[in-house]
């Protein structure tokens, strides 16, 4: 007889809730979270809106669970870098690498993060602009303690911006089946912040 675990996930080991989290990033990056509906959804899934349901309450409930689920983990890996890392260059440049991972690995997730964040409710996107602050601060905290041991210019908001901007704006133009775009830019990228923010 077949475990619950077993009749819960499909041929490629995704539980629906997963396969549902998958598809729909990929139609609302290509198509925008406003121009695909529920039927268009549960037809890519091939499921009914019953099993639907089952997993979340609607389409918004799906768009909140993508760019919180995302957000939340680049939050947990600047955390750990930061516990990891006491050389503030080493902490900007892994920092730089696994945020370029993350949106190479789940392009589409991390494309309706970044491109549709507005559809969100305002609650919920208040909670997700809170992540990116906070996303934010483990960058600023960085080239602050650079600053204070003399290897960084002071913190200045417009570089963080320009700096982070490069990065999220990545997500238009990287290509994750070519590995070696992906580890040139890391390379740039990194190379372009530490010529920047050195003092």
């Amino acid at each position: 007889m077949a475990t619950p675990q077993a009749i819960a996930t499909d041929s490629s080991g995704q539980t629906l809730q997963q396969r549902i989290l998958k598809t729909a990033a990929q139609l609302f990056a290509t198509h925008g979270f406003h121009a695909v509906g529920m039927q268009a959804l549960c037809d890519a899934l091939q499921i009914s809106r019953g099993a639907f349901y089952h997993h979340f309450r609607s389409k918004d409930d799906v768009l909140d669970d993508i760019c919180t689920r995302y957000m939340t983990e680049l939050v947990h890996k600047g955390l750990q870098t930061l516990r990891d890392e006491s050389d503030p260059e080493r902490c900007l440049q892994r920092l730089g690498q696994d945020l370029l991972e993350v949106i190479a690995t789940n392009l589409p997730e991390l494309t309706v993060c970044f491109r549709e964040i507005q559809s969100l409710g305002i609650e919920r996107r208040q909670k997700v602009i809170a992540l990116h602050r906070k996303y934010e601060s483990l960058w600023k905290e960085t080239v602050e303690r650079g600053a204070q041991t003399g290897v960084l210019l002071p913190y200045s908001r417009t570089r963080m911006k320009a700096v982070l901007g490069m990065y999220y704006y990545s997500y238009l133009w990287l290509n994750p089946a070519r590995a070696d775009e992906l580890a040139g830019a890391i390379e740039s990228f990194n190379d372009i912040t530490l010529k920047g923010l050195r003092k």
